[in-house]
């Protein structure tokens, strides 16, 4: 099934191609190559010693307990208000290796998460497999600041993508070729659907206007609802399948600051998405694992259309990775 999600995709639209160049990696192999724990995102409030670590540093131990991954460092219960020791490469001091205590309490401001880590983490050797063209500027980072409306009712923010895996895609219809690739990663979601469900991969499939196109409204629900209808998986592809899950921008009614929630302070997706469509996969922890914008070509050349190998790399990737 997997294997076939990228042919099954070609449908009969005309090929119109994007680049995907941006800004340098943010995240690097070479940054990750000494393993451990990459720290994300420090809390500010309630820990004494943490102002020590920043984004970017590797924690090698925990309490003399090497660590590679969050589930490991929450098993420590880090927020129990006693002192723990931490040692890091310090990534500010030409990656020095470093012990510090700090003593946390529990973090219950971020509702609706409970019991938040002093900072948020990722395995290095985990946040490591992603390939160089999906590291874009979110890739590393803590679910930020968001507000989306589902198409059905109801809201979801930044904080609620904690806890779950999922793979979200933020498509944009200003230019036809957003209207194109944005069908295009609908269709292989659409058939790609049952599998992520299957390994617990939620999708968010959003229209989101993007800074360097041209202005044109957003979509409202009827919009969105027809964008599927005219552009789901046709009868000679398998079709009718349902809809992946149908998400927009919220209008100025909706848009109310106190909904607009994530994990890394007031830093929001708006402000740092490349050129559309974006993706994102992100752990059950809320680290952004992918961050892929516009298309990528396949270095193999198997899949001519580069919009299916970018969408088709990304589910894959869920399915196998997350």
């Amino acid at each position: 099934m997997l294997k076939k999600l990228a042919t099954a995709a070609l449908l009969s639209l005309p090929l119109l191609l994007s680049t995907a160049c941006d800004d340098e990696f943010k995240v690097s192999s070479k940054e990750l190559k000494p393993g451990g724990l990459y720290i994300t995102y420090v809390q500010p409030q309630d820990c004494d010693g943490c102002d020590a670590l920043n984004r970017g540093d590797l924690i090698q131990e925990i309490d003399g307990t090497p660590v590679k991954s969050a589930d490991e460092m929450l098993a420590k219960n880090l927020t129990d208000g006693q002192p723990h020791k931490v040692k890091f490469f310090d990534k500010s001091a030409d990656n020095e290796l470093k012990e510090i205590e700090i003593t946390a309490n529990p973090n219950n401001s971020m509702a609706p998460v409970k019991d938040a880590p002093p900072f948020w983490t990722v395995g290095a050797e985990e946040l490591n497999k992603a390939p160089d063209w999906a590291r874009r500027r979110l890739f590393g980072h803590a679910s930020p600041q968001l507000l989306l409306v589902n198409s059905d009712g109801g809201f979801v923010n930044g904080r609620d993508l904690y806890g779950k895996k999922v793979l979200m895609v933020f498509f944009d219809w200003a230019a036809s070729s957003d209207r194109q690739n944005g069908a295009l990663s609908m269709q292989v979601l659409q058939k790609a659907q049952a599998d992520l469900k299957n390994k617990g991969v939620e999708i968010v499939f959003a229209q989101i206007a993007h800074p360097q196109q041209r202005e044109i409204a957003p979509m409202n629900d009827t919009d969105l609802r027809k964008f599927f209808t005219d552009n789901q998986v046709g009868p000679t592809e398998g079709g009718p399948l349902p809809p992946p899950p149908l998400y927009r921008m919220p209008n100025k009614t909706e848009d109310n600051p106190t909904r607009v929630l994530g994990l890394e302070g007031a830093f929001t997706y708006y402000e740092a998405i490349g050129e559309a469509p974006n993706i994102f996969l992100l752990d059950e922890h809320g680290i952004i694992r992918w961050h892929s914008a516009g298309t990528t070509p396949d270095p193999e050349g198997k899949i001519p259309v580069d919009m299916v190998y970018t969408i088709n790399a990304a589910v894959l990737f869920a399915l196998q990775n997350l």
